[in-house]
């Protein structure tokens, strides 16, 4: 039967179904505590088990199961009633209970020891200078204790069917938030994807039409070189057959006809023997050349992934909604403003610290959304003041340097020292093991969710992460 009962038992409030529901997925529940849930969900309405959407519409009563209950507690009812019973006998059974020391009727309870016994040993030894109840009072009292202690764990049953609801609550809201992050993340990268699918192809095709432009020229030129190389090949096939003439008369015939034009084309000209034969010959390889590999797309070849990276960025500044820059060495600031006003109770300050002292135009309030920045270590002096943050609890009627220069911020950094890295928080200082010093650190500070995260700007692996206040640093 104990086992039975675990079966009919609700797994929000712990106890036995009342007017149990079951929802489309077959899991079933309280109708109280399934409406308690959808009140508390706020639109998030998914099963507190298996997390399978569901509308109030689907909850439906679960006759058989409400009549399965109503009998197993009707049997345990019956049980009960034995067990009254058999108490009664018991306590019937009790009046002829003897000390098996003494063999006298147990008539006394002390107190001190917690158990039964006789006259003669309330005047014994073994229980000199105790208190003694009777019997029938000390039952009383005991089982007063065990009434407390019985309600004292049914409301303990019931708070932990609150924090077990608050929790399925967490579970539900951490669920959408994943869920609407993936969906937003998988939207950015498509974006980003796009971007450098059509920035590929707009390269590619420049590539190509350079490349088809340059290969256009060096072909023109190939076919000049050839039909040049052809037009030598039959004056030589020419001149070759005609210096096979033996008959004076018949070459010089050729010669005034053809030959005299032929080789005239070839020679240089001498404007003081202009009548003279000529036997200087001109050249036609001064007039050709190789065309060489001249094409480029700039930077380009080179810096592909920069110019990318920086295109990209421009094309994505409407996604962040603010602001963001970036220097000639790719430090990267972004900064995300929420449109309503913060409701959190502590804010923070971005620090930048100067050898004559703190400079107001160095010190940034983040009162609201996110922000990132970079810092290179080995380029900026004292750096460590660069990833300063200070967490400062939410004051009226302060002014900002009040605020900025009192003790009740809470300072957050990076430190390097001695070739490690650490972890500053407050007065405490942490090494942070199996962590190589980067070269760029970013810096993210979450206003809403109180937190800061440092990372490995080169490669954007999480260093350290701290949650402010009250919450947990995880190192």
């Amino acid at each position: 039967m104990a086992s039975l009962s675990l079966h009919l038992m609700c797994p929000v409030c712990m106890s036995d179904f009342s007017d149990p529901v079951s929802l489309p997925c077959e899991h079933t529940f309280c109708r109280q505590c399934i409406k308690s849930y959808l009140e508390s969900s706020a639109g998030a309405n998914k099963c507190p088990e298996c997390r399978q959407d569901f509308t109030k519409e689907d909850a439906k009563g679960n006759r058989a199961l409400k009549n399965l209950v109503a009998a197993v507690q009707q049997q345990q009812q019956h049980q009960t009633k034995d067990v009254m019973r058999d108490q009664r006998k018991t306590a019937s059974n009790a009046l002829e209970m003897l000390c098996s020391e003494h063999e006298e009727q147990l008539k006394l309870f002390c107190v001190d020891d917690q158990k039964l016994v006789c006259l003669i040993c309330k005047d014994g030894e073994k229980h000199r200078g105790h208190c003694f109840k009777p019997v029938k009072e000390a039952m009383k009292t005991c089982e007063n204790v065990v009434e407390g202690a019985m309600t004292f764990i049914s409301d303990e049953i019931k708070q932990m069917g609150d924090i077990l609801l608050s929790q399925m609550l967490e579970i539900t809201k951490s669920e959408e938030r994943a869920k609407c992050l993936e969906e937003k993340m998988h939207a950015q990268f498509k974006k980003m994807h796009d971007f450098l699918k059509e920035k590929e192809d707009i390269l590619m095709r420049e590539l190509q039409s350079a490349a088809s432009s340059a290969e256009k020229q060096m072909q023109q030129n190939v076919s000049s070189l050839t039909e040049l190389q052809k037009r030598g090949n039959n004056q030589v096939s020419i001149l070759e057959t005609r210096l096979k003439i033996c008959q004076p008369e018949t070459f010089l015939k050729w010669w005034s006809e053809e030959g005299l034009p032929l080789i005239d084309e070839m020679v240089l000209k001498d404007s003081e023997n202009d009548s003279a034969l000529q036997t200087k010959f001109r050249s036609r390889l001064n007039r050709v050349q190789v065309i060489s590999d001249h094409f480029t797309l700039g930077p380009y070849e080179t810096d592909l992934p920069l110019l990318v990276w920086r295109d990209m960025l421009g094309h994505i500044k409407c996604d962040l909604e603010g602001t963001y820059t970036i220097g000639k060495d790719m430090k990267l600031a972004i900064t995300k403003e929420n449109n309503m006003q913060s409701g959190c109770e502590k804010y923070f300050a971005k620090f930048q610290k100067f050898q004559n002292g703190y400079k107001d135009n160095y010190v940034e309030d983040i009162h609201t959304g996110q922000v990132f920045w970079e810092v290179d270590i080995g380029v900026e002096p004292g750096w460590e003041h660069g990833l300063t943050v200070q967490c400062y609890p939410k004051e009226k009627n302060v002014s900002r340097w009040q605020r900025l220069f009192s003790k009740g911020f809470e300072k957050i950094s990076l430190l390097v020292k001695d070739n490690r890295l650490y972890a500053v928080r407050g007065s405490q200082k942490n090494i942070l093991v199996n962590q190589v010093i980067p070269s760029r650190v970013g810096v993210y500070v979450d206003c809403e969710r109180c937190l800061v995260v440092f990372c490995n700007a080169d490669n954007m692996s999480l260093i350290h992460t701290v949650w402010c206040g009250d919450k947990q640093v995880y190192l």
